[in-house]
């Protein structure tokens, strides 16, 4: 048997369990978006006065938000709004046809129920990446009406760009993998063991026998 077959053998059942169960996923998004969504909300509302509510639409969360700017009136003049916001699921909730694909490539035992439990801590990284979404949208991209209305400092600026980035780039594809392991504590084991093998085969050198061996 070829080195590395394990990590081979998993890396391509990976990929394979991935390419099927990512439609299946996308298919059902709307409805593994509302408990993200509704979590989102809530601490939107139960941290921001401005927040006024939120709802789903198919697979957008929108923000309502007191938030007011300048919009477009009748006869070309302008008239005072407020700021509605919306945020893709998809965007951050892909993670759970990750975390499902790898727990069926390594053959995870209870992988059903690891995976429910994996897809409900992957909750709040979701409604992490919704909420900076909106935020992003409303204190960074809004202009300067806005930044006035809400009259924050501005090093709270780059702590929601922060957040953000934190959200899209970290945790929503970092925190699957982190369960995959959490998950998967002894066939990581057998992998790093594998991985440990090769690389020791590959930069053995060859010893001459002592004096004296027969």
């Amino acid at each position: 048997m070829k080195k590395s077959s394990i990590i081979v053998r998993f890396a391509l059942l990976s990929v394979f369990w991935l390419a099927l169960l990512l439609p299946a996923w996308y298919w059902a998004a709307r409805w593994l978006a509302a408990p993200a969504v509704w979590l989102a909300g809530r601490c939107m509302q139960a941290l921001f006065s401005w927040a006024q509510g939120w709802e789903q639409d198919g697979m957008t969360a929108v923000l309502h938000t007191l938030v007011q700017v300048r919009v477009p009136g009748a006869a070309g003049g302008q008239a005072l709004g407020e700021i509605s916001t919306d945020a893709s699921y998809p965007t951050y909730g892909y993670g759970i046809a990750l975390l499902w694909a790898m727990l069926l490539a390594a053959r995870t035992p209870r992988w059903y129920l690891k995976g429910l439990l994996g897809s409900a801590l992957l909750l709040p990284a979701q409604a992490w990446g919704i909420c900076f979404h909106w935020l992003r949208n409303i204190v960074l991209l809004s202009g300067p009406e806005a930044q006035a209305y809400l009259h924050w400092p501005r090093w709270s600026y780059e702590l929601v760009a922060y957040g953000y980035q934190f959200g899209f780039l970290m945790l929503t594809p970092l925190m699957p993998i982190f369960l995959w392991l959490m998950f998967n504590k002894r066939f990581v084991a057998a992998l790093w063991l594998e991985a440990s093998l090769d690389e020791s085969t590959a930069s053995g050198k060859y010893q001459w026998p002592m004096r004296g061996a027969k």
